[in-house]
């Protein structure tokens, strides 16, 4: 009987309520020193003002907790402060969705996006919304459509001077989820056919049926499977849809085999009208994947001879970074399919952040002797066309760049960009609520400039996403 009692108390206790102006505090703290300690950037002569802007990130993210109250307040402030950086390998997101408290998601019935000229307009809605798919976004509450969209928008996600971020990111306008940290629409006004409309907005649930049928559509994106397909004109369609680096994963898995396969081809592939190297879908991952398929595709040869790499990378000197380092090379030795290169590489690297680390040196400079200027692109039988969207990032960039010097003729979308800082570790902060992506190395000389982005020799007018319209053109062109 006194345990049932006992039973009774401890469940008539109130539960622990999460102190999230705390978490927020601690995570924030901790994402400043992670920085400063394990980031290149903080110790860059290059880039003077990284150190002060980590500070004012630090400084804002503070301030906010001091009214924060709700996961959102704690989760958007830290998301604004890696946002603040520009920088596509400085963000955070959730550690463990599972863990993640749910955030109660509104809409007003539609959703917009930016189209191909930067003209935000409704792209997916429900069948009572107000406005019509293909209304213009004007403004809202005396605010133009463009600011808007920067202010709530563009300053939880940064880099958004770049046509492709505000592609991607642009449907979250009219989703709200919680953020104190901006003012959601209350009324706003639209061209419709040439008039103009205002609409009170109703915000009300986004429910999980809707989510699922309206975002997709509002971010349109294909992924075709990694593989190889022959199309009925003889057309070798290459997918390169993930070049994510875990060899355990599914993309290793698929691209192992796709490499041998285009490499025991290789003269069947170029003796076909066209070969595409379709990278929709592609976020980037490990850049060696890249390599391996413009060898398998061009000749390792060709390959040695075009210079689209740095002449040197600075890898921070750090034991966050040798950790990580450490952590890279037991998976790579672990698997028997691992290229040796690929393991001399990450054990040369590791040697030399581990020597620096001791001799208190802020990098491990690692330099090579540049190679001479890229000649023209081998002569192959086959056109080779390679298609990109605006989600290519980071290695799908460092493969754009390779492909483009081999000869590949660009087309699709205009590409996001990066910054010189890559390679990312991904430490989970205090609260165990939120996960850090923190670069490792900067480049030096790298072609491509900081955030500059790939424009295509041949943009595509309609939906990148419909493959089967997509080849089509292609074959066209």
């Amino acid at each position: 009987m006194r345990y049932l009692l006992a039973t009774a108390l401890l469940l008539a206790l109130p539960v622990h309520a999460e102190d999230w102006a705390a978490d927020l505090r601690k995570d924030a703290q901790a994402m400043h020193d992670d920085i400063a300690s394990n980031h290149p950037g903080p110790v860059d002569p290059l880039n003077p003002g990284f150190a002060a802007k980590n500070d004012k990130g630090l400084a804002l993210a503070l301030q906010r907790a001091q009214t924060t109250t709700n996961y959102p307040g704690y989760f958007f402030a830290l998301q604004a402060y890696a946002a603040s950086f520009d920088d596509g390998h400085l963000s955070l997101v959730p550690a463990d969705m599972a863990k993640e408290p749910k955030l109660d998601l509104q809409w007003p019935g539609f959703l917009t996006n930016f189209d191909t000229n930067d003209v935000q307009r409704v792209v997916t809605r429900a069948a009572d919304a107000p406005v019509p798919n293909g209304a213009r976004l004007i403004g809202c509450d005396g605010i133009d459509a463009a600011t808007l969209a920067q202010r709530n928008v563009g300053t939880q996600f940064g880099r958004w001077s770049l046509h492709a971020s505000r592609v991607m990111r642009g449907a979250r306008l009219f989703v709200d989820a919680g953020n104190p940290w901006i003012q959601r629409p209350r009324r706003c006004t639209f061209d419709v056919n040439g008039s103009t409309r205002d609409v009170d907005l109703v915000w009300r649930p986004f429910t999980v049926p809707e989510r699922e049928l309206h975002l997709p559509a509002a971010w349109h994106r294909a992924a075709e499977p990694i593989g190889l397909t022959t199309l009925p004109d003889g057309t070798v369609w290459i997918a390169l849809s993930d070049f994510d680096g875990d060899l355990d994963k599914p993309a290793a898995k698929a691209l192992t085999p796709l490499i041998a396969q285009i490499a025991a081809q290789r003269n069947t592939i170029l003796a076909s009208p066209r070969v595409v190297l379709d990278l929709r879908g592609n976020n980037g991952g490990d850049s060696t994947w890249a390599i391996r398929v413009a060898q398998a595709l061009w000749g390792k040869e060709a390959f040695e001879k075009v210079n689209v790499e740095s002449t040197a990378v600075d890898w921070r000197a750090s034991s966050g970074v040798a950790d990580r380092l450490k952590g890279i090379l037991a998976m790579y030795a672990a698997h028997p399919d691992t290229p040796m290169d690929d393991v001399t590489w990450i054990r040369k690297t590791l040697a030399g952040v581990n020597a620096a680390i001791a001799a208190h040196k802020p990098y491990f400079h690692d330099a090579w002797d540049p190679k001479p200027a890229t000649p023209p692109p081998p002569p192959t039988h086959a056109r080779i066309y390679m298609v990109t969207d605006a989600g290519c990032a980071s290695a799908c960039l460092d493969a754009a760049d390779i492909y483009l010097a081999l000869g590949a003729i660009h087309v699709g979308e205009e590409t996001s960009a990066d910054t010189l800082y890559m390679d990312v570790r991904t430490p989970v902060l205090p609260s165990g609520y939120g996960k850090l992506s923190v670069a490792m190395k900067v480049y030096r000389g790298r072609p491509r400039g900081n955030n500059v982005p790939l424009v295509p020799r041949y943009r595509y007018p309609g939906d990148v996403a419909d493959t089967t319209t997509l080849e089509k053109w292609i074959t066209e062109l």
